[in-house]
């Protein structure tokens, strides 16, 4: 009887507290919807693919191939290449603008201009005599060809370093592939009998890449992703609500009757804890059906596993959440210091970008997160159907330190209860 009248109250609790969350629009947005909000900016910004990538990316031209250059003492003019490779960038879907020159950041209308005031990431100067070069014209004195090199100044905007890097990358794949059709193109002009050692030259080295088969089927950087975001979900939905469970209570001046009345602290725990899961689970819901219908990701389902890894990262959300509920002396105070701790984090946990672009001591800071491991652990079960077994590391880090944080907890719960 005791305890069922026990479990009572704490799904009493758990009522009450979940309904208020529901009930307050701000904390509904932050919540629920702030994740959200966060996979459809990010997912909309690099979800895209292909030649939707090279559109974003806006390339200034300056094009001095058809200016008159000297050839063998005498003038030349010809843009016949400088064209092409102009109006290829174009079929390439990338974002062109030409001018005239290169100039300066103080010239208007020059690529110089565009660049120092971001309208343009990169800018490509095509030389004067970029077609004569490639078309072999320069010869010596017994009318055999000299080698010369044609050459492309690709400048970039070093304020901008991680989008001059996608820009310049983007270019340069681009050139490559140009330069592998020029070379097609030189060589058919080779006696027959010589055409496959010149193509052995100029091409010595074969390199074949392609994707693993890791998940059995396609995938995209966006399926990756939306896996990922639980992380997020753990620090704004666990660790959040968590954080206002005993402060919002002290706020209102309710914290005092709960403990005093004929109900024991850990029942009101327990009361708490059921209704941040309730939130931590339904925004992990919302975060995963909204990538199938906005993103349409292509997910595997292993729903035991994925039920147990979000449960044992809440543990840890919800530790630390308690701990500052705790400590902060009303809900103001305890909001800050939440906010305070889960925007840096999100950028630490994988979710977002992989770890291995960031410096080694923010790569081991990140490794010793909970919140990581969940990332890592939702990715692999998610995009490659791997077994709990594959990811057993992270699932018992995750226990670990999901139970110590939370009893962490537990104990500044107790600790805030003898301030009373």
């Amino acid at each position: 009887m005791k305890l069922k009248r026990t479990v009572h109250q704490v799904f009493a609790i758990a009522k009450t507290d979940f309904l208020g969350i529901v009930r307050n629009k701000t904390a509904i947005f932050f919540t629920l919807l702030f994740p959200l909000f966060f996979l459809i900016i990010i997912g909309f910004t690099f979800g895209g693919t292909g030649t939707e990538e090279a559109s974003r990316i806006t390339v200034g031209i300056v094009n001095l191939d058809e200016e008159i250059t000297d050839v063998n003492g005498t003038d030349s003019q010809n843009s016949t290449i400088g064209d092409a490779f102009v109006q290829a960038l174009k079929d390439a879907n990338f974002t062109v603008y030409e001018y005239g020159e290169y100039g300066d950041k103080d010239t208007i209308d020059t690529a110089a201009y565009d660049i120092s005031r971001g309208q343009i990431e990169i800018a490509v100067v095509i030389p004067k005599n970029f077609t004569e070069a490639l078309s072999f014209q320069y010869t010596n004195s017994t009318g055999m060809p000299i080698p010369t090199k044609a050459r492309l100044d690709l400048y970039t905007d070093p304020s901008d370093p991680t989008g001059s890097i996608i820009a310049q990358q983007s270019v340069l794949g681009f050139i490559s592939g140009f330069v592998k059709h020029y070379q097609k193109i030189a060589i058919k002009q080779f006696p027959s009998g010589f055409q496959d050692y010149v193509k052995v030259l100029a091409d010595p080295i074969t390199v074949s890449t392609s994707e693993a088969d890791v998940s059995g089927r396609p995938l995209r950087w966006i399926d990756y992703m939306v896996p990922g975001t639980l992380g997020l979900v753990l620090l704004w939905s666990g660790l959040n609500h968590a954080s206002m469970a005993i402060a919002n209570e002290r706020t209102k001046g309710t914290f005092q009757r709960m403990v005093i009345a004929p109900v024991s602290p850990i029942t009101v725990l327990a009361g708490k804890l059921i209704s941040s899961l309730a939130i931590v689970y339904l925004s992990a819901v919302i975060m995963l059906a909204s990538g199938i219908l906005i993103f349409q990701v292509n997910l595997y389902w292993n729903i035991p596993a994925i039920v147990l890894a979000i449960f044992l990262g809440a543990l840890s959300a919800i530790g630390i959440g308690l701990i500052i509920s705790s400590l902060a002396k009303n809900e103001e105070a305890a909001n800050s210091i939440a906010v305070l701790i889960s925007v840096p984090l999100q950028f630490f946990i994988g979710s977002f970008f992989p770890l291995t672009i960031m410096p080694e001591p923010a790569q081991i800071f990140g490794e010793a997160l909970p919140f990581t491991k969940l990332v890592y652990a939702m990715q692999e079960i998610m995009t490659k159907n791997l077994p709990l077994e594959a990811v057993m590391p992270e699932i018992i880090y995750l226990a670990i330190s999901g139970l110590i944080l939370f009893a962490l907890g537990i104990i500044a719960y107790r600790l805030s209860l003898k301030r009373l």
